[in-house]
This record gives structure tokens, C-alpha cells and sequence, in this order.
């Protein structure tokens, strides 16, 4: 089958790219043709997104608590372009895509010169308004009158387990929903709030990252002459200082070093935005892993990681909450810095014999409902 693939815009986050890698190499390695649709913001949508950032630094400022600025927003076209060249080189070697599209009407052209067989829609979060402004996109209201492709949710995300859409939106996707021939979710909530708030039946599956294996991964990274390293790997979106006093922390008990494969997106520099392969190696060389990043957590686990999760509650803790559930982890998760429960983290061994054959299982029915579906 030809399958497109609707997914958040094609960036320079790590996990969201992943998710996107991983699915396409399920469904190909199922027999099928997945091509993703690389739908992206337009000028004015984008001008608005950036208004709401400035506005969000703003009252943070009047609140007392500053945050860095993001370099990004004053960077060249061309200055962006050299910072997420090895960025775009993974996603033009591993992810069959179109072209950039900024409407629906582009979008549509697409599928009628394609003429898939199915589109998916997911995963990561596409169905929270904050992150997918063109939120009726990711409920194919440009396909509302087709009813010979099959429309599929797998593993879609709100982010969070509290129901943000307004009445408007609301009213609207619950009617576009209805047309979907299968709704999966990749958050126990979502299942929640599918059923009460859509009207719709949804199921339990895992992000497509964690369908594939650590060796699939490590065939990502091998050959490319990537420094090695050893120590505490940390992957932290947002710093606070009290996930700075957990770093600490481990660094004094563990008597290892700290590394980390990130971009200081805070200050101007040169420095190109480092690989995903590089990325995804550090949880290879890791020792210990400390993040308040789902997709960190998720690679912690894949590559059988001592870790701590810092919850990101802004971000969306029930995404924490959900993944660190279904392998009986939850005491990995932290929400504040306890330098007693920190240490104690620190030094209990995680029963990864459990949690591999735990996720053997449901990596398992993930994919035979997929299958099943198309």
C-alpha cells in the first residue's frame, strides 16, 4: 500500500524526527510505501507562533522568573540552514517526504496526484492546539469527502490528560474523527479523552520509536566516526536549578563526569546543532541518564539506561506518566529535587529483564494492530 504519513513539521527536534524514522521503517518493513507529508506553518501562522513566544518571555519577566532568549529567532535563513545541516542530512537519508507544503489546498494536490491508499496521522503530539495550530489538518478535514483512502490515528498525542480544545474545536473534530477507521493513542489519558470528548473509540500503542530495536538504532550511528564518551549523559529542554542540583547530585554520588549531545540554543554561536546519530549514541556510551525529554526517557529504556525523568509538566507530564507506567517505573520520575529520593534513584538498579519482556509484548501488539488496520 501507498501510505501517507501526517505528522508534526519535519524540524530539529530529535524524538519528533525519530517517531517519524521509526514508523516509516515499520511500515516499509511490512511491505508498504510510506511517505511523509511535510506540511509546515505558514508566514503568518509562524509570525503568530513567535508573537505568543515573546509574549510567554514576557511574562516571565514581569513574574520575576527570566528565560533565555532562543538564538533561533534571530537567526539568518542561511544561518539556520549551516546550524541544522546534519539535521537535514538524517531526515533526506532516512525519510521519504515531499516537498514543504503550506496549505491544505497543496496538501490536497498532493493526495490527488498520489492517490494513497491511507494516511496516518501521528505521531507525537499533532493533536495538541499549542503545538498544531492547524489543528483540523491532523483530523483530515481536506479528506472529509473521500471515503475510498483509509484514515488512521497511530500513536497520536494531546501532551497532556487535561482537554484543551475550545468548543469550536471541540464540536469540529469530534465530527472529523468519526471518519477515522482506527484510533490509537500513545498515552493511557488519551484513551480517556478520545472516548469522552470525541465520541470516538481509541486503543493503547506505543510511540513508534520504541517499535524498533536498540540494534536498528545502533545501525544508525556505526561507521560515522562519532567521538566516544562515558559519564551522565543529560538531555534537559528546560533548565531549572533544581534539575541542575539533581545533575550534581549524580555527578557527586556516581563519581563520573557529565556529557551531553546538545545545542546551547540560548546562546549565538557557530556550532552546528549536533547529530541525531550522535544523539542517539550518548545513550549507547551513557553510563547514567538524566532528562525531562519523553523521547529521552523512551531511549534510556530502549538502551536499558539507569536514568531519573525530570517531569516537564508544561510539556505534558502524562506522557512521563503513561510510558514509565506501562513498565512499572514510575519511581524514576521526579518533580522536584529531594536529594535524598535523588540518591536513592541514583542507586537502585532498574529490573530490566521485566521491562524488556514488557516491551516485547506490547511492541508486539503495537505493530499487529497496525497491521491489522490496513
Amino acid at each position: 500500500m501507498k501510505i501517507a504519513i501526517l505528522t508534526q513539521p519535519l524540524h530539529t527536534n530529535y524524538g519528533g524526527n525519530l517517531q517519524n524514522f521509526a514508523l516509516q521503517k515499520v511500515l516499509t518493513d511490512m511491505g508498504h510505501e510510506p511517505v511523509t507529508i511535510d506540511r509546515h506553518h505558514t508566514v503568518k501562522l509562524r509570525t503568530k507562533l513567535k508573537l505568543g513566544y515573546f509574549k510567554n518571555l514576557l511574562m516571565h519577566f514581569l513574574k520575576g522568573t527570566p528565560k533565555p532568549l532562543w538564538k533561533s529567532y534571530f537567526s539568518s535563513k542561511k544561518e539556520q540552514a549551516y546550524l541544522r545541516q546534519d539535521i537535514t542530512a538524517f531526515i533526506d537519508t532516512y525519510i521519504n517526504k515531499t516537498p514543504r507544503l503550506y496549505s491544505n489546498a497543496a496538501v490536497h494536490a498532493v493526495f490527488k496526484q498520489n492517490k494513497f491508499d491511507a494516511v496516518i496521522v501521528g505521531s507525537d503530539q499533532c493533536w495538541r492546539p499549542k503545538y498544531s495550530p492547524n489543528i483540523y489538518t491532523y483530523y483530515l478535514d481536506f479528506l472529509k469527502d473521500n471515503k475510498e483512502i483509509k484514515k488512521l490515528a497511530y500513536a497520536a498525542s494531546f501532551g497532556t490528560d487535561q482537554w484543551e480544545y475550545t468548543e469550536e474545536q471541540t464540536a469540529r473534530c469530534k465530527k472529523l474523527i468519526q471518519q477515522f477507521d482506527l484510533v490509537t493513542v500513545r498515552e493511557k489519558a488519551a484513551v480517556n479523552l478520545v472516548t469522552e470528548k470525541l465520541n470516538k473509540d481509541a486503543e493503547f500503542v506505543l510511540d513508534p520509536t520504541l517499535l524498533l530495536s536498540k540494534e536498528d538504532y545502533i545501525e544508525l550511528f556505526v561507521g560515522k566516526n562519532l567521538p566516544d564518551n562515558k559519564g551522565i549523559y543529560t538531555y534537559i529542554l528546560d533548565d531549572s536549578d533544581w534539575k541542575t542540583q539533581v545533575v550534581e547530585t549524580a555527578k557527586e554520588t556516581l563519581g563520573l563526569p557529565q556529557f551531553s549531545n546538545q545545542h546551547n540554543k540560548h546562546t549565538i554561536n557557530s556550532e552546528k546543532i549536533p547529530s541525531i546519530e550522535s544523539w542517539i549514541k550518548g545513550f549507547a556510551d551513557a553510563d547514567f541518564v538524566i532528562t525531562d525529554s519523553f523521547h529521552g526517557t523512551v531511549f534510556s529504556i530502549i538502551f536499558n539506561k539507569p536514568f531519573i525523568s525530570l517531569v516537564n509538566v508544561s510539556r505534558g507530564a502524562s506522557r512521563f506518566e503513561s510510558i514509565l507506567g506501562e513498565f512499572d517505573l514510575m519511581q524514576r520520575l521526579a518533580s522536584d529535587f529531594d536529594q535524598q529520593y535523588i540518591e536513592a534513584l541514583i542507586e537502585e538498579a532498574i529490573a530490566y529483564d521485566g521491562v524488556n519482556q514488557k516491551l516485547d509484548a506490547l511492541r508486539s501488539h503495537s505493530k499487529e494492530v497496525l497491521k491489522k488496520a490496513l
